[in-house]
């Protein structure tokens, strides 16, 4: 009867070991659609895409450009001219930091790769105020990025920054506050990045944040397009692609 009791007791632990499981919370924190790899059925393109975009930012080589072949000379000066306008101060400070630094930078290496950027909260700052907004009235805009649920079509970087400028400067979004529902710009509902909280950024980049944010957030929108561009086969329309994962 012991021996018995011993051999339930041991089936039972064997049992109760080959119950155990393990779950993994895959949830995304936002809406990029690229934000996991998947598999997509019937669209052998995507496994391309994927391949593709996962090499350039892995081994750059010659495509690792100057940010100002991406973001141009005239799309800073459009740029500097709506921030101007907006009465933001410190463009003399962003513009030479334009000129001597961000503007010479390698697009993947020299800025999407670079820990500064990161830590200065230069890019993913503006990101979390204009990525998506949900707006008082129920609609929900997207600023136009490859990293969202934005959906028109970006065919070129051209196309993407009038999008882009049109959203940032011209759009006015339904928020509610402690006054009610309030009409905003959506340039206007960035903030100014502390230094107290993110030491990483500097006394000056503190004063100007809220344009130099601004800048480094077009320049950032504006390397994901051209990667997009870059890596897409020429039978793939990514844009029809990102806009069949948003939808799934």
């Amino acid at each position: 009867l012991a021996r018995a009791r011993r051999g339930m007791s041991s089936a039972g632990e064997t049992a109760r070991a080959a119950a155990r499981c393990v779950t993994w919370n895959i949830a995304a924190i936002n809406n990029n659609p690229f934000e996991y790899y998947i598999t997509v059925e019937n669209e052998p393109g995507y496994e391309e895409l994927m391949v593709a975009v996962q090499e350039v930012i892995d081994n750059p080589g010659e495509r690792d450009v100057s940010v100002d072949q991406v973001f141009t000379p005239a799309m800073f000066s459009r740029l500097k001219d709506a921030m101007s306008a907006e009465g933001w101060e410190g463009l003399e400070s962003v513009e030479r930091i334009w000129l001597e630094d961000l503007a010479k930078r390698a697009i993947i290496n020299g800025f999407l790769k670079d820990k500064g950027i990161g830590s200065k909260r230069l890019a993913s700052m503006p990101d979390r105020f204009t990525n998506t907004i949900n707006e008082a009235n129920g609609r929900i805009m997207c600023r136009p990025s490859v990293i969202n649920n934005y959906s028109n079509e970006m065919r070129d970087l051209q196309s993407w920054f009038e999008q882009w400028f049109e959203f940032m400067f011209k759009t006015e979004v339904s928020l509610k506050s402690k006054h009610g529902v309030e009409q905003k710009k959506v340039c206007t509902l960035l903030q100014p990045i502390k230094r107290s909280k993110y030491p990483a950024i500097t006394a000056e980049e503190e004063a100007i944040s809220i344009p130099l944010q601004t800048l480094a957030l077009a320049v950032f929108d504006a390397i994901l397009v051209h990667i997009m561009n870059v890596c897409a086969p020429p039978s793939m329309n990514w844009h029809h692609m990102k806009m069949k994962l948003c939808n799934a």
